[in-house]
């Protein structure tokens, strides 16, 4: 189990200005690894995939994990996200999911680049970026190299949709925001195909939207790392240049407000 989680004045900076927080080594690597172990036996029950066997890797992006899910092999990470939801959310202030932890797995795809598709976010953007109604949290269960398939995402980006937003006096859908970030050239480089030299561009050089600075990142890391994710930031899959799968879990941890605002309660 993760110790206890506190966030320090410069975490909450960091994640006021960038939209994403890194925290290492959250989950010991011991856990990490037995849950890495219940997720390739899986793999292996139901397509053959062996993990020292390359040529079994026969899905690039295996999904349908409800009965793993389900048998709670990923429960113990559930729990240890406790003080997460505590630190962002407010203590008693959020409720524990009903489905816990969805596996993230990409196998080796071929050549990497920064993508120009499947940009979206999670949540509409609410009025400030202080108000954080739900948090994304993902936790690596095995190490994640840079251009493993790790998620890609916009530094800042939660910044511009919120003020895009309020400026728009819209509660921008994710369907709506590849079509307002568009209207500023850095944003529409990154989502056209036909922009060369990404990596440099979006990664090495990052850029500024309407006065904001923002930058295409990775999650990456090694096993028990976790990030916490704002529910406006701007983030799309990506493909494996790398020699071994992306495994990572995904959880949203949502505010009572929240889920009563939407009717979930």
């Amino acid at each position: 189990m993760a110790a206890h989680f506190s966030l320090t004045q410069e975490q909450g900076a960091e994640f006021a200005r960038a939209g994403m927080l890194r925290i290492p080594r959250y989950f010991p690597e011991s856990m990490m690894a037995g849950m890495a172990g219940r997720l390739w036996g899986d793999l292996h029950a139901r397509f053959g995939m062996d993990r020292e066997r390359r040529e079994t890797w026969t899905k690039e992006r295996p999904a349908q994990f409800q009965k793993l899910v389900g048998e709670g092999a990923f429960d113990d990470v559930a729990d240890g996200l406790q003080s997460i939801a505590d630190a962002f959310l407010g203590e008693g202030e959020w409720e524990r999911p009903q489905h816990l932890c969805l596996p993230l797995v990409t196998f080796p795809t071929g050549r990497w680049d920064v993508p120009s598709t499947v940009w979206h976010i999670d949540q509409p953007p609410e009025t400030s970026i202080d108000i954080v109604p739900l948090v994304r949290v993902f936790v690596l269960l095995e190490r994640v190299e840079p251009k493993g398939g790790g998620t890609c995402y916009v530094a800042g980006s939660h910044r511009v949709i919120v003020e895009r937003a309020a400026a728009l006096g819209q509660r921008l859908r994710s369907a709506d925001v590849k079509t307002v970030l568009a209207q500023d050239r850095w944003f529409a480089a990154l989502f056209s195909k036909k922009t060369q030299d990404r990596e440099r561009r979006f990664m090495v050089d990052g850029g500024a939207a309407w006065g904001t600075e923002v930058r295409v990142c990775e999650t990456v890391g090694d096993a028990g790392d976790i990030y916490v994710m704002h529910p406006a930031m701007l983030h799309t899959i990506a493909e494996n240049a790398r020699e071994r799968p992306r495994m990572m879990l995904g959880q949203s941890l949502l505010s009572r407000a929240y889920l009563a605002r939407e009717g979930r309660d």
